[in-house]
């Protein structure tokens, strides 16, 4: 595990043993009386590579029996409720990402990761950072903290401090100023049915195969669905997210009644938003196969455009058969993904006025 960032660690609850300059830095406060209790968030303070996770959580006085064990992580406390999905627990938790570590990893591994916590009395669905329009390097003062998880003990340790989502940035190590991916969340309005969102993802399969251009589906094990567009690492934040932006601006303009690319609420009435903005430095997108800390613990699972002939949102794919369902699953629907990477031309960025 490393950790990663520019010069600080925030947030982190106990005492970390470094191998190199790290340094703690302020804790993060919630309003007066209460707590954020929230997942830390750490950064880099140099290149160093800093102690496991197990010495973070003060609150395990003594350690688990060997039963609670996961991937050789003691698992403090593993009877801790999740409150959002009652029956379900922390060594669950744990357990579910042990299982899908062979799909996870893949995705994980190479990127710059945020986490939101899940803890045993709420969920937390924020974390530190979201959309940023900046551009630069990863070397600035300001730039957005992450860590990097390698090993399927490191998701464990991060569970066993209270992560329960995993969210990626759109780069991955060591050129994060070269996004490698393109995402477009297609986030519809509540009372939008199933089919009306199968119908946008239509459009936006079919406006990229238009263009000669592969996109990935997955949900987000929420109400919408991510389009994945893996991308050469040629392109700049800027390049990429403008893009993106112009995607959605070709969408919504060739159908204007089904798609909006704007973020006023009025606008989102009755339609798909289009979000692009997930294409910018430091922002990032839920992880494929990561939970989520909402009802029934959902899963965002990458699905063949042919499985969207079922409404497969929300807690479809859960933490009760996600792992079974990629035990059974024959063919891997982004078996082809790394092979596909495709650069945004002059052609293309012509074609969509980008």
């Amino acid at each position: 595990m490393e950790w990663g960032g520019s010069g600080q660690i925030q947030g982190v609850r106990g005492k970390l043993c470094s191998g190199g300059p790290v340094k703690l830095a302020r804790t993060r406060r919630g309003p007066p009386g209460k707590s954020l209790n929230r997942f830390p968030v750490f950064t880099w303070y140099g290149a160093c590579p800093v102690r496991m996770m197990e010495e973070l959580d003060t609150r395990a006085t003594a350690t688990p029996p060997a039963a609670a064990r996961v991937a050789c992580v003691a698992i403090g406390n593993p009877g801790r409720a999740i409150l959002v999905a009652p029956g379900c627990t922390r060594l669950d938790v744990a357990r579910h990402y042990e299982r899908v570590a062979p799909w996870l990893l893949p995705h994980l591994a190479p990127r710059p990761i945020r986490v939101a916590g899940c803890t045993g009395d709420r969920s937390d669905d924020g974390f530190l950072g979201g959309h940023s329009a900046d551009e630069g390097g990863d070397d600035r003062e300001d730039a957005p903290p992450f860590l990097r998880l390698a090993e399927t003990a490191d998701v464990v340790r991060a569970v066993q401090n209270g992560a329960c989502e995993f969210h990626t940035w759109g780069a991955s190590f060591p050129r994060l100023e070269r996004p490698d991916r393109i995402v477009l969340d297609l986030d519809p309005d509540a009372p939008l049915a199933w089919s009306t969102l199968r119908e946008a993802a239509e459009h936006v399969r079919a406006l990229l195969d238009r263009l000669g251009l592969c996109g990935f589906a997955k949900t987000t094990g929420g109400t919408g669905l991510h389009v994945v567009l893996p991308i050469t690492r040629r392109h700049t934040w800027v390049e990429a997210r403008t893009f993106a932006r112009a995607l959605a601006q070709t969408l919504a303009a060739a159908h204007p009644a089904l798609f909006t690319a704007t973020d006023a609420k009025e606008a989102r009435a009755d339609r798909v938003h289009v979000d692009w903005r997930r294409n910018a430095h430091g922002a990032t997108a839920v992880a494929a196969y990561s939970l989520r800390a909402r009802p029934g613990l959902p899963v965002s699972m990458p699905v063949a455009w042919s499985e969207l002939a079922d409404d497969v949102r929300g807690s479809h794919f859960g933490i009760a058969n996600a792992a079974g369902f990629l035990a059974r699953r024959g063919a891997d629907p982004w078996a082809d993904y790394e092979s596909s990477r495709q650069t945004l031309s002059a052609t293309l960025r012509r074609a969509v006025r980008a």
